[in-house]
């Protein structure tokens, strides 16, 4: 069971979930998925780690790649473009179901707390896969623009303080809600 650790015995592995168990060498059944970090459990303890910080691992656009990196081939694979927050990246889920992904994740969660290891999410909420002016539409755009993103009150263009085309509008208040 997790309990209390001081600070000073704070062992902290920071992962991709993706990639920590991909290569045949991780020796698990699912490799690159939530079930697949479960199976290494003994392997985390055997190295002391209290605590895993999981990489984004929100549902992400994995075609979010600048121009010319997906003529290589290669795609989105740190997830750093959330465009679904709340939701599990469905690559690293076994099932197909949607409605089967928060249970993987809350599954891994509660076996890595049964062994004593905390999780602490990489979460970005500063921008989203719905970047600049020419980029998708996934949910934010569509439902209300000018909320969602910091936008030049005189051009509508989109501000860009997080280096990804656009930032998101966390300072957003609803008129007459209370502070």
């Amino acid at each position: 069971m997790l309990g209390c650790i001081r600070p000073e015995k704070t062992v902290i592995y920071e992962l991709h979930v993706g990639g920590f168990t991909r290569d045949p060498s991780a020796g698990v059944g699912r490799p690159g998925t939530f079930s697949g970090l479960i199976e290494k459990i003994p392997y985390l303890k055997q190295l002391g780690i209290t605590h895993v910080e999981l990489m984004p691992v929100m549902a992400f656009d994995e075609q979010d790649v600048p121009p010319g990196v997906a003529d290589l081939g290669l795609r989105n694979y740190w997830g750093y473009s959330t465009h679904s927050y709340f939701s599990p990246h469905p690559g690293y889920c076994d099932s197909p179901h949607a409605g089967e992904h928060v249970r993987e994740f809350r599954d891994m969660v509660k076996a890595l707390h049964e062994a004593g290891i905390g999780v602490i999410l990489d979460v970005v909420f500063n921008h989203t896969a719905e970047g600049g002016a020419n980029g998708p539409v996934f949910s934010f755009r569509g439902i209300d623009n000018t909320i969602y993103y910091l936008l030049n009150p005189e051009t509508r263009d989109y501000l860009n303080f997080s280096g990804c085309g656009n930032t998101m509008n966390c300072n957003h208040c609803t008129i007459g809600s209370e502070p």
